[in-house]
């Protein structure tokens, strides 16, 4: 089956991450209860948020209380501490998501575990020096997963898309730096590939 369609992951593919700087800065805000942040990829509150069940004021009081910030720790700060995380886009990455559909032919689509928080700082922030004020013109449709209400690697995140777009599952190429979202989708027929923001993507220029 011919592939016809690219879906990127966001963080450390398209964009470089630094996890340990969300949580230096948190500890330099005054966190007394750190060790709770070293699993907080798949904790329920983070799950939560990035699913769109909790607001952002919710997120930041329930990670407050976890991590034992002090009160007098604004919404500013506490902001800045976990976009610390988020760092820059590597050289001609978004260019060439351009590339793929405008002189390939494919289809991209991003689908990110992201959240509101994230995403605002990613456009005001990581996206300066570009000519555009959010992701969505880099791809023919933007999936973050605090605004489908799915989250990789649950079915449901691929099969949002899927969906959406009226794709057959073997005609898409699924690019995710997690090895648990790698196989996840390859259980739900797409192709998949494990790759990071180092990796070199030149290998999506030769036509499958």
């Amino acid at each position: 089956m011919s592939l016809k369609a690219l879906i990127f992951d966001l963080g450390n593919v398209l964009l470089r991450l630094n996890q340990s700087a969300t949580a230096e800065g948190f500890k330099a805000l005054g966190a007394t209860n750190f060790p709770t942040l070293s699993q907080h990829h798949n904790s329920q509150i983070i799950v939560d948020f990035e699913t769109g069940k909790i607001s952002p004021e919710e997120f930041r009081t329930s990670i407050r209380t976890s991590l034992g910030l002090p009160e007098s720790v604004t919404d500013i700060q506490f902001d800045a501490a976990w976009n610390a995380m988020l760092l820059d886009f590597p050289k001609d990455r978004l260019e060439l998501m351009r590339t793929l559909k405008k002189e390939y032919g494919y289809k991209v689509y991003l689908l990110s575990n992201t959240n509101s928080i994230h995403i605002e700082y990613v456009d005001q922030v990581c996206l300066q020096g570009y000519e555009e004020a959010t992701l969505h013109p880099f791809f023919d449709k933007v999936y973050y997963s605090h605004e489908i209400g799915a989250r990789k690697p649950t079915k449901e995140a691929f099969e949002f898309i899927l969906r959406d777009q009226n794709l057959e599952a073997g005609e898409c190429l699924f690019l995710d730096d997690m090895p648990e979202n790698v196989e996840a989708a390859k259980v739900c027929g797409l192709q998949a590939a494990q790759v990071d923001a180092e990796t070199d993507l030149g290998f999506l220029q030769l036509r499958f």
